[in-house]
């Protein structure tokens, strides 16, 4: 409801050029009077300048409307008079980044604020002023002004013809009020662009994981999140009330800003389904402590620059890296991020008055070219993330049903755990860490009714390693001699060439009719007897060097006695606090059965293979013949 004048409001500008104060009359009712006119500056900052006493006739005079004085901080200052009025406010214009307002010595308001957050783009603002302080006669205002912060472009601001006025609080708010609305209506397009960028970030991130098939829609989701929060951060800065303090903006929008170059660089990797690299993680740990833990230069260059520019660099390196890789759809995402890169270009080029074309208007409201480049870019990136997706899929399904035929190839390989070899009991466990295991384990019944047992371990996993088992099966099949050395020397010939850089190790036992074994051992975990370790020389593993040699020694087995082959998936379980099972346990588990020693293994923490191989001496003694 509009408030009543009572009475005559008088203002006069003191200026020294000027003569007889000059008089504005004003109707009763809501009513408002410019400040135009000549006011008075001063560089420095100093309190005494607040004083409705001080004399100010020797500073500079400061022509309203006009550009404002240069330099960060400076004090202006301006004298009237006031008649009656029952609400009286003050209206400033966009005067400076941060300042405080004296009338008549008192502090009555801020624009900012001076000792935290210099963050708000210079706009006009409403201060009511104490009916004590609105006396009739004369007054003076005081604006202490600090410049530091003033970021958001390269011209000094100026101050319009009726920018600054005195009058009605509740005409002034109306007129505050339309000019934000006028200032904000541009930047509608705009804010509804982020606002649908945000929404595409949250169903990105809401994704379910049969859908997502990955990482790369999550961190497009955060990415998304950031650049659109961290843009309504900026139009907040730019249009939006002072209610929320300066340094908590700066807060969230550096919060925002880390969200969006995590995310983009997160992004990038995850596209091409690239491990990030440590040195990367480290420079990501480090830019988002620094952002709330160094005094940054809060500037529009470099707000545009961390929230722009980055991103694509990083972008364009990654996809630029992949191409030259030959990778699929290398050259297609480069052109996005390249699109991306000379649109945000221009996003940090804006904070110039370059003459370039950054935007365009569309029904009184403005569109910038990054806006144009993500909204063809997000529909585009979203098509792309989904062939990469299907493409990996498919691929996925096609190295899981190798894998398959792999595990089947090589169960096929292994000897059946039903296996009986007269004179003998086996008892063998094998459970692989994956589909296929680098663990194997071979039995051969020999004519004279002796029983050789290979043991052995592959280097790696996956195929590579079932293939290499595949060929040792072949080669232990049509092996020249029984006797375990020479068994070795075939196999480590065979690995010379196809090792590959990785080596084998293998152990080796013949089971003699007469109760005797012959035992090498080329770099395999020493089997135990009755639970005990036999003392074995050691030895290197196979595929190292091509002179090697593995001594055989000969050990006796009474009718009872045990020998058991332990793999190091059994050692080398792990539990959930990190902590081997080790050769401690391993041989007190060396009396029981292999089911049991396997089942201990893997409920401690399987991480590799585990195989068990148990060899018992029968009571009836094998007749030759």
């Amino acid at each position: 409801m509009p408030y009543k004048w009572r009475g005559v409001a008088v203002f006069c500008f003191a200026a020294l050029c000027a003569g007889a104060p000059t008089t504005i009359k004003a109707e009763s009712g809501p009513w408002t009077a410019t400040l135009d006119g000549t006011w008075r500056w001063q560089a420095g900052d100093n309190m005494r300048w607040a004083s409705a006493a001080f004399n100010d006739a020797g500073w500079p005079p400061l022509q309203v409307p006009g550009p404002l004085p240069t330099g960060r901080q400076y004090w202006i200052r301006l004298h009237l008079e006031l008649g009656p009025s029952s609400d009286p406010g003050l209206l400033l214009g966009p005067i400076a980044y941060t300042y405080d307002v004296y009338w008549d010595g008192r502090h009555i308001g801020q624009f900012s604020d001076l000792d935290r957050g210099k963050w708000f783009v210079p706009r006009s603002q409403t201060f009511h002023l104490p009916l004590d302080l609105a006396r009739v006669g004369g007054h003076e205002i005081a604006i202490r002004v600090d410049q530091i912060g003033t970021n958001f472009g390269t011209n000094n601001p100026h101050l319009a013809p009726g920018n600054s006025q005195v009058g009605d609080f509740a005409a002034l708010a109306d007129m505050e009020s339309a000019r934000m609305s006028a200032e904000f209506q541009p930047e509608i397009l705009e804010t509804l662009i982020v606002f649908g960028l945000a929404l595409a970030g949250l169903y990105f991130l809401l994704l379910p994981p049969s859908v997502s098939q990955g990482p790369a829609f999550r961190w497009l989701g955060i990415l998304l999140l950031g650049r659109a929060l961290t843009v309504l951060c900026e139009t907040y800065a730019n249009s939006g009330p002072l209610n929320v303090p300066g340094n908590v903006l700066v807060t969230l929008t550096w919060m925002f800003i880390v969200l969006n170059i995590l995310g983009s660089i997160e992004f990038a990797f995850a596209l091409f389904r690239r491990q990030v690299p440590k040195a990367v993680r480290v420079v990501e740990c480090l830019l988002a402590m620094l952002a709330f833990s160094w005094p940054l230069p809060y500037s529009a260059l470099f707000l545009r620059f961390n929230t722009f520019a980055i991103p694509s660099i990083v972008s364009i390196t990654i996809a630029w890296t992949e191409l030259r890789k030959r990778t699929p759809d290398a050259s297609l995402n480069l052109f996005f991020f390249g699109a991306i890169g000379v649109a945000n270009l221009l996003g940090v080029l804006a904070v110039y008055p370059v003459h370039a074309p950054i935007s365009l208007e569309i029904g009184g409201m403005r569109l910038w070219v990054w806006d144009i480049a993500y909204l063809l870019w997000v529909p585009a990136i979203t098509i792309q993330v989904h062939k990469t997706n299907l493409r990996f899929r498919d691929e996925r399904e096609r190295l899981r049903g190798e894998m398959e035929a792999a595990r089947q190839v090589q169960q096929l390989l292994l000897p059946s755990q039903s296996s009986q070899f007269q004179g003998f009991d086996i008892d063998a466990i094998y459970h692989p860490a994956s589909e296929v295991g680098g663990d194997f384990f071979q039995l051969f019944g020999v004519v004279n009714g002796s029983l050789l047992v290979v043991v052995g371990d592959v280097s790696g996993k996956g195929m590579k390693a079932a293939l290499l088992v595949s060929l040792i099966a072949g080669a232990l099949r049509n092996r020249k001699s029984d006797e375990p050395a020479h068994v070795l020397k075939e196999l480590n010939a065979l690995l010379l060439g196809s090792s590959e850089g990785g080596f084998t190790t293998c152990c080796c036992a013949l089971f003699g009719a007469d109760g005797g074994v012959m035992i090498a051992n080329a770099g395999q975990l020493v089997p135990y007897r009755n639970g005990e370790e036999i003392p074995i020389s050691p030895a290197l593993p196979l595929g190292i060097e091509a002179n090697a040699d593995w001594p055989e020694l000969r050990i006796e087995m009474a009718p009872g006695d045990r020998l058991l082959w332990v793999s190091d998936g059994v050692v080398e379980a792990r539990n959930g606090k990190g902590n081997l099972l080790g050769f401690g346990r391993a041989q007190e588990l060396a009396t029981r059965s292999a089911g049991e020693i396997a089942e201990a293994a893997q409920q401690f923490g399987q991480e590799d293979d585990i195989t068990v191989i148990s060899i018992t001496r029968g009571p009836v003694p094998v007749h030759v013949g």
